[in-house]
């Protein structure tokens, strides 16, 4: 029996006024007493039960989360099951990195796509899981017995025991887990159970060009013409359960799938996104805000740029690396945008003056009662003043996450080590079991040797080791890093020059003999290399003098915010009101909508292979608007068959009103009567920053229409080996 516990925390809450229409991820399970019947009015068919139960098949049972090995059920992507034997379909580039691991010189499947044609081609994800919502289930009550009268960590740890034993009481008798998440300041509390699939392998897929057609020049704008998906298949053992990879699995039956809608949408029509988004901090204070938007995510911003620069002066010097680089190049570029995004989208909306006059309103409300202003007196004060140190150390976190272990590849591959360091600082060494971690990490070794350019990651090393360097306080930096960098004078260049030089880290050669001689000196080349050092010490930092410190703080934080919000959820008494995304399953819902994003600037809802084309002739040297012939012909001839619009047109991208953020994509575009008309990728420039507040008028989601995929599957690359499964009758 596999079991998890893990507690999401929500920090701050603010109900400034009752959620527009469109507005909103709401939990399936509360659905029906809380929105239902304004999704009815606006053109809903199914029940509410068709949409979340847990003793009938619903639209819920074909949604999943997808995952790499040790992600505590915290999913990036999401998919859903479209055929009675496990396809699932996804977005293109949330499964780009294993479309670069299978691809050769001789198979590129990158630039020709991937098309199995029989099952004894559908290669394994090597890593990638699925969960499945089982059920959600509100454990409030339960998890709070005990806790009166407890603060802090005292409070914590008894809320962590309840978890456990209603965690363990959940699954008892199953290979289920659980994911427990906290909503509203820690006010309720929600046992989210799930089945995780392990043996899911990959179908189909476009190639690059089409793929991620527009790329990083189109990335958060409109129009676009992407056609971003990717089909994979989920397979169990022979009774349906969850199995590790075997030649002896058979595919998914699951007790829902999504039918697709071959005529489309039209503008104005009702649709909703099902999916697991990641995080939104839609109420958080305007102090909090600032902290946020201007310190630590304009440091974002200015630490993936330096990544951007260093990769695509990498892949313009050596095209031989673009395979190497393109996934994290655009993983990278995604992020600049997206946090550019937000904060020009919090400036435009003036979105901190908006929070203190929302704030201010609160402080009203509070003194009309003196009941109200000796339970809730001076609490947003007491708050800002203690959040002014912990936006210290949010900010030395982002540093550690963004600079440091995600900066370098070489840092987080020399931490890998530290468990075999930790069995030779033992008294007694288990030789047996350290040449077992040896064995392990030889293996580490030839992968990451394999996608490993020395110099990009030394530039990349250098630059983020420097603009770490300067920007923390120096009690958040490693003492060793301080010493080398006065042993080379603060020249980073020769320093990230000598370190890389003398690391045994960055010979493969060198590491593998070490790895492989059960005569190892861990102290002479592990324990005093330079490059070993700095390395760790990003860890010990983040443990020793980042974690500890930030983890007292946002407990006094937290008791703080329970009694803010406490108030917060009185003032709004009555209100429905959708609690902040925490990668569980939502719905948000809205209409195929286009908008005025700027000033002389509107989005009509659809784009057409028509665009793509012009894009193409318009840009011949630019790879990112490469249009393939085959499909250049198609348009042609406009042989569009089947898929063809009313209009005439080829309808390859449109927008929606939905609510949507990271951890959305790939999720599926669902009509009024549960059928698949489109996947979800992107959201406009203009509205990026809707996960601080939602704009009825600029918040758009990017989806690629149903039709545009049907049409690739059919006429660009023909596969009636999955176009039949998803499309059994095709007329």
């Amino acid at each position: 029996m596999k079991r998890l516990l893990y507690l999401f925390v929500s920090i701050f809450l603010i109900l400034p006024n009752v959620s527009m229409a469109d507005e909103g991820m709401w939990l399936p399970f509360l659905l029906k007493n809380e929105k239902y019947a304004e999704m009815r009015k606006m053109g809903l068919k199914l029940s509410a039960e068709e949409i979340y139960s847990v003793n009938q098949a619903c639209l819920k049972d074909a949604i999943v989360g997808l995952m790499g090995e040790g992600s505590n059920l915290r999913s990036y992507g999401t998919a859903s099951f479209v055929s009675a034997d496990g396809l699932l379909i996804t977005n293109y580039h949330v499964v780009l990195s294993y479309i670069e691991r299978f691809s050769t010189p001789e198979n590129d499947f990158i630039k020709y796509g991937y098309w199995a044609s029989n099952r004894s081609e559908e290669s394994l994800c090597r890593g990638l899981q699925i969960k499945q919502l089982v059920r959600m289930e509100d454990v409030t009550d339960r998890i709070l017995v005990g806790t009166e009268g407890l603060t802090g960590r005292e409070r914590q740890n008894k809320i962590n025991e309840n978890g456990k034993k209603i965690a363990d009481e959940a699954t008892k008798g199953t290979k289920h887990e659980v994911r427990m998440q906290a909503l509203f300041g820690n006010s309720q509390y929600i046992m989210n159970v799930y089945a995780v699939y392990k043996d899911v392998r990959m179908v189909a897929a476009p190639p690059f060009s089409l793929g991620k057609f527009g790329g990083n020049t189109d990335n958060y704008r409109w129009p676009r013409q992407t056609l971003d998906f990717a089909v994979l298949r989920v397979y169990a053992n022979k009774e349906n359960n969850p199995a590790n990879f075997s030649a002896k699995n058979v595919p998914y039956k699951p007790k829902h799938f999504l039918p697709i809608a071959k005529k489309g949408v039209q503008e104005n029509d009702f649709v909703m996104i099902m999916g697991f988004p990641g995080s939104t901090r839609q109420y958080i204070p305007s102090f909090a805000l600032d902290k946020i938007v201007f310190s630590e995510t304009a440091e974002k911003v200015a630490i993936t740029r330096e990544k951007m620069k260093i990769l695509e002066k990498a892949i313009e010097e050596n095209p031989d690396t673009k395979f190497r680089y393109t996934t994290r190049l655009s993983s990278v570029g995604n992020s600049y945008l997206r946090w550019s995004g937000e904060i020009m989208g919090v400036n435009q909306m003036d979105l901190v003056a908006k929070k203190q006059q929302e704030e201010q309103l609160f402080k009203e409300w509070v003194a009309k009662d003196p009941k109200r202003i000796q339970k809730y007196g001076n609490i947003l004060e007491q708050m800002e003043e203690h959040y002014k140190e912990v936006a210290v150390y949010n900010l030395a976190n982002t540093f550690f996450l963004e600079a440091g272990i995600n900066g370098s590849e070489i840092v987080p591959f020399i931490g890998k080590f530290e468990k075999l360091v930790a069995m030779y600082d033992r008294k007694e060494l288990n030789l047996k079991a350290a040449n077992a971690e040896a064995e392990r990490l030889v293996k580490l070794t030839d992968q990451f040797f394999r996608n490993w350019s020395y110099e990009v990651d030394r530039c990349m090393f250098r630059n983020l080791t420097y603009r770490y360097y300067q920007k923390l306080e120096p009690k958040f930096v490693a003492e060793e890093l301080l010493a080398c960098i006065k042993k080379y004078d603060g020249d980073i260049e020769m320093l990230s020059s000598e370190v890389f030089k003398n690391s045994m880290f960055t010979s493969k050669d060198k590491l593998m003999a070490f790895l492989e001689s059960e005569e190892r000196d861990v102290k002479g080349l592990i324990k005093d290399d330079e490059l070993y050092q700095i390395a760790i010490g990003y860890y010990r930092i983040k443990i020793d003098r980042i974690a500890r410190r930030h983890g007292d703080l946002q407990s006094k934080l937290m008791d703080l915010n329970a009694i803010f919000v406490e108030g917060l959820l009185e003032m709004n008494k009555g209100n429905a009101i959708y609690p902040d995304a925490n990668n569980s399953l939502r719905i948000s819902y809205g209409k195929v909508s286009g908008t005025d994003a700027e000033d002389g600037i509107k989005y009509y809802p659809f784009t057409t292979l028509e665009g793509a084309y012009n894009k193409y002739v318009n840009n011949v040297d630019n790879e990112e608007f490469y249009l393939p012939k085959k499909l250049r012909d198609i348009y042609h001839n406009k042989s569009y068959g089947l898929y063809i619009a009313k209009n005439g047109d080829m309808v390859t991208n449109f927008l929606t009103s939905c609510h949507t953020t990271s951890g959305n994509s790939g999720s599926p575009v669902i009509n009024g009567k549960g059928e698949l008309v489109g996947l979800n990728f992107d959201r406009i420039w203009q509205g990026v920053a809707s996960d601080y507040r939602y704009s009825p008028e600029l918040s758009r989601t990017v989806s690629v229409d149903i039709r545009y995929i049907l049409l690739a599957l059919d006429k660009y690359a023909p596969n009636n080996y999955v176009l039949n499964e998803l499309v059994p009758n095709k007329k």
